[in-house]
């Protein structure tokens, strides 16, 4: 559509944005009128809820709170009534405070349209100052109750205090007076004795039975719930009390009987119904508490009175309220009708101009545009592209035609110049395996055969130019490729998921001169216009057979002095590891050698020690035996106690020797320091007391205990290597004294592991300065012909080397000689 200027020029496109646009401004226009019909519909509707919000809202809001309030009150007032403590109390208290003045606040915003509040809440407020002082009272009672208990406790604690002794004296008496009775020389003082001492008896054991019953007489008073219970309980209480009195006055005369006495007296005191007795405090507790229901009950009632004063208010509020919504219903109404009435007019509208024009005449065009574009895109460039029209559509659609007949000259140049200018032998086969076009290198390799078809220049197939093996090959790819295209059709653009992989093989072709040639052969599918085709690559292998026989041949004849070399290499490590395994055995022999020499060093304190628990052994049971004779088996038991002591005692010492003895595990592991270096104490411990040597042994207190990389035997075998030497050192010296210290250190930041340095430093001379640097060679000693093997140090040496340390002097002089063993932190 178009319309002519007002010069008479040419006509004037009418086009897609200016159809749109007065589209857009119609259901605009529309939308503005709707808008303006629901504003004047809520405009009456917000005239009617102001009304609403302003008079009805806040009485309402406020007789809620008034509600929430008093029913807050009935529900805590009967908490206060039930308190326990007065800390409780308190803060229940400080609640109904809180809510009893939000009450009065509310009252006297709300008192002018509810008349007759104000005296209510005045009531409520006396009714819980009085439930307030009720409740406080009772506690009172109830904490001198609970006194009065404690009281009795420790008077029946003394009770008892009091009777077991007159008893236990009573009965003796009476035993010793039958005893002399059933001698056959009985006396009259005898016979007044016993019967004093009986009547005594007598009378004690029915005031310790009338005195229990009294105070559980007197404990259950205490917690009797009504007053009928607590006249019952009295009755019973008060025949006791008479029968503790008359017991009490058959005593009187008895000065042993003044202590129990007094202390009846006290319990007596506690069980009358007077004031001061536990009765009466539990009946005036019972009252108080009574007096506190009466109270809750009248809380209760003032509050039903302001919920119905309320109620007169809320429901003079809701028919206010339902009138003011019957108004809105009407406004709300109208507003509705006209807002449907123009969203119709509006939808109506829009659905004319979605269908009429947007659907018919653009949507139409673009979809037909838009599948010619993607059927160009996906390599159809015969696609059928819909021309007309004289608008934005129109221009689209001449575009995408100049776009097509481009591509298709493009493509087909560019494919002729690639095949034509490749480096490598190119061609291209239809889906059959027809050769369509081929490069010069490509010519050269798969040159046609003789006879009339290659000579009448007619078209081959790729099979034909190649022996018959890779002919066969090439012949039955393109045959799975056939059959994988019709049980799975391509979409228009590329090949589908049946599209056989890539071909590649070594076959012969033929030189234009007719000589054979080796060929490497790649056959790979693709898509040119919805159609399959495929790309043939062809390169020489010539030379590179060639190449491949020579390395063939030079790596045959290096792997056969490989083998030679290899053979004369893993004779070597044999005999290698046999010697090396000769060594190590050695080594352990020697090892083993040097801890049986220290073995033997120690067996004479080893005996010591185990003579000294044989000894208190052989007297325990000399004694437990003569115990069990005189009937002390308790005595006895303890001597066998200690005994038992002893022998484990022995079988420490024993089970030490043994594990020292063992020969070592091979393997490493984290071993902690601190019980090491007391087991290797331990063996020295008679010597280290006949030599009166003084040990010290310092390690770092805090942090986690000290572990090192090792093997615990083996540590302690070094341990004990040094500490020998150490005790042969200060053997004369004037002063005895071995000082063993462990510190860690860390590994700093060139990134070797954190150590613990081990120090055993003895006040001995020194070593000689002539031998400093023989100390650590086998069979090296300084000690007199029999004295010792040296192998100590030599051994310690290897075995802290096997650990991953080292093992050194740090110093040596006339004041002592330090050994340093550095070894990895575990």
């Amino acid at each position: 559509m178009s319309v002519l200027p007002a010069g008479g020029t040419g006509p004037v496109r009418f086009g897609i944005r200016l159809r749109l646009f007065l589209a857009f401004v119609a259901v605009a226009v529309l939308s503005v009128a709707a808008c303006a019909l629901g504003w004047l519909s809520y405009d009456r509707l917000g005239g009617t809820l102001d009304e609403f919000a302003e008079s009805h809202l806040p009485a309402l809001g406020l007789a809620a709170k008034l509600a929430e309030e008093g029913g807050a009150i009935i529900a805590t007032a009967p908490i206060l009534a039930g308190s326990r403590t007065e800390a409780e109390m308190d803060a229940i208290r400080d609640a109904l405070g809180r809510r009893l003045a939000a009450l009065r606040t509310l009252t006297g915003a709300i008192e002018g349209g509810v008349p007759g509040l104000r005296p209510v809440v005045d009531a409520l407020g006396r009714n819980l100052s009085e439930l307030d002082g009720t409740v406080r009272h009772r506690l009172e009672l109830a904490r001198r109750n609970q006194e009065a208990i404690e009281r009795l406790r420790w008077l029946h604690a003394d009770f008892l205090d009091e009777i077991e002794p007159l008893v236990a004296d009573a009965r003796f008496n009476i035993q010793s007076a039958l005893a002399s009775v059933e001698s056959g020389k009985p006396s009259a003082d005898a016979v007044r004795i016993l019967r004093e001492e009986n009547r005594r008896s007598e009378a004690v054991l029915q005031i310790g039975a009338n005195g229990n019953l009294a105070v559980g007489l007197i404990a259950r008073a205490a917690t009797l719930a009504t007053p009928e219970m607590l006249d019952d309980n009295a009755g019973f209480l008060d025949e006791t009390a008479g029968r503790l009195r008359r017991d009490l006055a058959a005593l009187a005369d008895w000065p042993d009987g003044v202590s129990l006495g007094q202390v009846v007296g006290q319990l007596l005191g506690l069980a009358r119904a007077g004031e001061g007795g536990v009765p009466a405090l539990r009946r005036e507790e019972l009252e108080t508490a009574a007096r506190g229901q009466a109270l809750l009950a009248e809380n209760r009632e003032v509050v039903a009175r302001l919920n119905g004063l309320i109620a007169r208010q809320v429901q003079a509020v809701e028919t206010d309220s339902r009138a003011a919504a019957a108004r809105s219903a009407r406004a709300i109404a109208f507003g509705r009708s006209a807002l449907l009435a123009s969203a119709v007019v509006s939808l109506l509208v829009a659905v004319l101009v979605a269908w009429l024009y947007v659907n018919r005449n653009l949507i139409t065009r673009l979809t037909r545009l838009g599948d010619a574009a993607r059927a160009i895109a996906a390599g159809d460039l015969k696609a059928d592209i819909p021309l007309g029209g004289n608008d934005e559509l129109s221009d689209m659609a001449a575009a995408l035609l100049v776009f097509r007949d481009t591509a298709i000259a493009v493509e087909e140049a560019n494919a002729q110049a690639i095949i034509d200018n490749a480096q490598a032998g190119l061609a291209i086969t239809d889906g059959e395996g027809v050769i369509e076009f081929v490069n010069p290198l490509a010519a050269a390799l798969i040159a046609p055969p003789a006879g009339p078809a290659g000579e009448g220049g007619e078209a081959s197939r790729l099979a034909d130019r190649l022996d018959a093996e890779g002919a066969a090959r090439v012949a039955v790819y393109f045959s799975r490729m056939a059959l994988s295209q019709m049980a799975l059709p391509q979409v228009a653009g590329g090949p589908g998921d049946g599209v056989a992989a890539a071909l590649s093989i070594l076959s012969t072709g033929r030189r234009p001169d007719g000589g054979a040639v080796p060929v490497q052969v790649g056959v790979r599918p693709f898509w040119r216009r919805q159609q399959l085709r495929f790309i043939v690559t062809l390169t020489d292998m010539t030379e590179r057979l060639e190449a491949q026989r020579i390395l063939e041949r030079t790596v045959r004849e290096r792997t056969a002095d490989l083998r030679a070399t290899n053979g004369r290499l893993e004779r070597a490590i044999a005999e290698h590891q046999r010697t090396e395994r000769d060594l190590r055995e050695a080594q352990a022999e020697l090892v083993q050698t040097g801890k049986l020499a220290a073995l033997g060093q120690l067996a004479a304190g080893v005996g010591h020690e185990l003579n000294q628990p044989l000894a208190a052994i052989r007297s325990y049971a000399h004694n437990g035996r003569k115990l069990i004779e005189l009937g002390r088996t308790e005595e006895a038991d303890a001597n066998l106690g200690k005994i038992a002591d002893l022998t484990a005692r022995m079988a420490n010492i024993t089970n030490h020797l043994k594990r020292f003895a063992r020969r070592p595990d091979t393997r490493l592991g984290a071993v902690e320091l601190g019980p090491v270096i007391q087991g290797a104490l331990s063996l020295f411990g008679n010597r280290l007391r006949e030599e009166a040597v003084a040990v010290a042994v310092e390690l770092p207190d805090a942090g986690p205990p000290l572990r090192v990389r090792a093997e615990e035997v083996r540590l302690e075998q070094v341990l004990v290597n040094l500490l020998s030497n150490a005790l042969d050192a200060v053997a004369g010296a004037p002063v005895r004294r071995i000082l063993i210290r462990a510190e860690a250190s860390d590994g700093g930041q060139d990134g070797q592991a954190d150590s613990v340095r081990i120090e055993v430093r003895d006040s001995g001379p020194g070593i000689a300065a002539g031998t400093a640097g023989q100390i650590f060679d086998p069979f090296f000693t300084t000690k007199p012909v029999g004295a010792g093997l040296g192998l100590g140090l030599s051994i310690s040496y290897n075995i802290v080397r096997d650990f991953g340390g080292v093992l050194s002097v740090a110093g040596s002089g006339p004041g002592g000689t330090a050994f340093v063993l550095t070894l990895t932190r575990a």
